[in-house]
């Protein structure tokens, strides 16, 4: 992980793609996202993301954290967080990835992101429990999710397991990029319902970089990979 430093506003291809009006029968759910209370929050996390601290990689880099965050916004919209629930959602989203040193299946980047991320984002005290197991919970199988909230012990439970639950789904929604997103491994009904949204959005952000939909590694990790509910 690199240095921290000052963040400025950015360029953002994921908001580009949201603000187009050519979403066909998707349109409806943009137009709500971009109406929501706090579609402003959404923003200034996508504006303000600190790329010094992310993972440079073609497969958990800049594009899959811009996702990431879109899916988290929406799950966020859809299971009516509070404005301090979104805004722990998204910077979960944000910097889930920044202990990762390799592509692959890594159970351990999750606790490593876990001691870097009160640094990057400057969250202290019960919040920062909660992102803390949120992230690391992420590359974890999902039977040691209650083990990694355990070790963090928050004072409110309830509410670090629905953000570690959100940020899982909102990751593996993004395993459109490699071929591999099942449905049954999403947690909650609006994660689901977004299925087709995840593909659309997949699509269109790697026709504007200019990458291929399927990278070349995808089919052979397909035949060995262990399927849990655990993402990459």
């Amino acid at each position: 992980m690199k240095g921290v430093q000052t963040l400025m506003v950015r360029k953002s291809i994921l908001l580009d793609l949201l603000n187009r009006r050519d979403w066909a029968q998707l349109q409806l759910l943009v137009d709500r996202f971009q109406s929501w209370q706090f579609y402003p929050l959404f923003v200034h996390a996508v504006e303000h993301l600190n790329l010094d601290v992310l993972y440079e990689s073609k497969i958990h880099g800049l594009g899959h954290i811009e996702r990431t965050l879109c899916h988290g916004g929406m799950s966020a919209m859809d299971e009516h967080l509070s404005e301090a629930d979104t805004s722990l959602l998204l910077d979960a989203c944000s910097y889930h990835d920044i202990g990762r040193s390799r592509d692959g299946l890594d159970f351990e980047h999750g606790s490593v992101a876990a001691r870097f991320i009160g640094l990057v984002t400057g969250r202290t005290g019960e919040d920062l429990l909660i992102l803390k197991a949120a992230v690391e919970a992420h590359s974890r199988k999902e039977k040691e999710m209650q083990s990694v909230l355990d070790k963090y012990h928050p004072s409110d439970m309830a509410r670090a397991k629905n953000i570690a639950q959100l940020l899982k789904d909102a990751d593996g929604l993004d395993r459109v990029r490699i071929c591999d997103l099942d449905e049954n491994f999403l947690r909650r009904e609006s994660s689901v319902h977004r299925e087709p949204f995840a593909h659309q959005l997949y699509i269109r952000y790697q026709t504007v970089v200019g990458l291929p939909l399927v990278p070349d590694f995808v089919p052979e990790m397909l035949k060995h990979r262990n399927r849990e509910k655990i993402w990459l």
